[in-house]
C-alpha cells in the first residue's frame, strides 16, 4: 500500500469533518507506581468553532496526591481574536539569551529529517474490513533531535504555571533508553478511530538511582 497516497487520503477526509468527540485516557507510572492519570473527554465543532471538554486529573508527585476536575466549554473563534498581534509578539519573544532564534534552519532541517525517517519505517497492516493500522517504533532518536525535543519540553515547563503540570514535563525531559510504539487504527473511509501511545525509558533522581518509567495513552475519536 501506498503510504504516501494512505496519509494524503486521512488528512484530506480530516480536513473536510465539520464535527467530532473523543476520549483520551493516559497513565504513567515511575517503579510500578501510578503517578499521573489524565482522562478527557470532548466534542467540537470545526464550523462553528464551538469546543466542550471535562477533564479529570490525578498526579502523585513524591508521595503528595492531587486531584482535579473540570468542564469547560467555549469557542474557539473568539480565542482566535487578535492571534496575528499575539503571533507577532511571540516572534519577538521567542530568542534565546544569544540573541539567536529558538528554532533555526539547522533545527528545522534535523526535525524534518527525523520525521521522514519515521514515516520510511512506518510499517502499514491491511483489516479484513479494509481499514489500515499503522504501527511506528521510535527506539532511536539522534542526539540533535533529542537536544530540540528537550529545549522546546523546558520552555513549555517554564511556561506553565500549575505546579502539577511542570512536574510532569520535567519526568518526561530527564527520560533515558527512550522506546515509542505508536500505533493508529484508520477506518475504510479514512477516518482515525484512535491513537494507542507507549513510552518507555529510564530515569535517574538526584541520588543517582535508576527508576523506570512508562506512559500509556490511548485516544478514541467518533465522527
Amino acid at each position: 500500500m501506498n503510504k504516501i497516497k494512505l496519509m494524503y487520503d486521512v488528512v484530506k477526509t480530516l480536513k473536510e469533518k465539520d464535527s467530532f468527540t473523543g476520549n483520551l485516557e493516559a497513565e504513567a507510572r515511575k517503579d510500578e507506581v501510578k503517578v499521573f492519570n489524565l482522562v478527557k473527554a470532548f466534542e467540537r465543532n470545526t464550523a462553528s468553532g464551538e469546543m466542550k471538554c471535562k477533564i479529570n486529573t490525578e498526579l502523585n508527585y513524591e508521595g503528595k496526591v492531587v486531584k482535579h476536575e473540570s468542564s469547560t466549554e467555549l469557542n474557539m473563534r473568539d480565542c482566535c481574536k487578535g492571534r496575528h498581534h499575539s503571533f507577532m509578539k511571540n516572534m519577538h519573544q521567542h530568542h534565546r539569551l544569544d540573541g539567536s532564534k529558538c528554532c533555526n534552519i539547522k533545527d528545522r532541517l534535523s526535525m524534518l529529517g527525523f520525521l521522514l525517517d519515521v514515516f520510511n519505517n512506518m510499517k502499514v497492516e491491511e483489516k479484513e474490513d479494509k481499514g489500515v493500522v499503522l504501527s511506528i517504533n521510535i527506539n532511536e532518536i539522534p542526539k540533535d533531535m533529542k537536544k530540540i525535543i528537550k529545549d522546546k519540553m523546558e520552555h513549555c515547563m517554564n511556561q506553565q504555571k500549575e505546579e502539577q503540570q511542570c512536574c510532569c514535563i520535567e519526568e518526561l525531559c530527564s527520560l533515558e533508553d527512550i522506546n515509542i510504539d505508536i500505533r493508529i487504527v484508520v477506518n475504510p473511509n479514512s477516518e482515525v478511530e484512535k491513537i494507542e501511545l507507549l513510552v518507555s525509558g529510564k530515569q535517574k533522581d538526584e541520588s543517582k538511582e535508576v527508576h523506570n518509567l512508562n506512559l500509556e495513552g490511548e485516544l478514541s475519536l467518533e465522527w
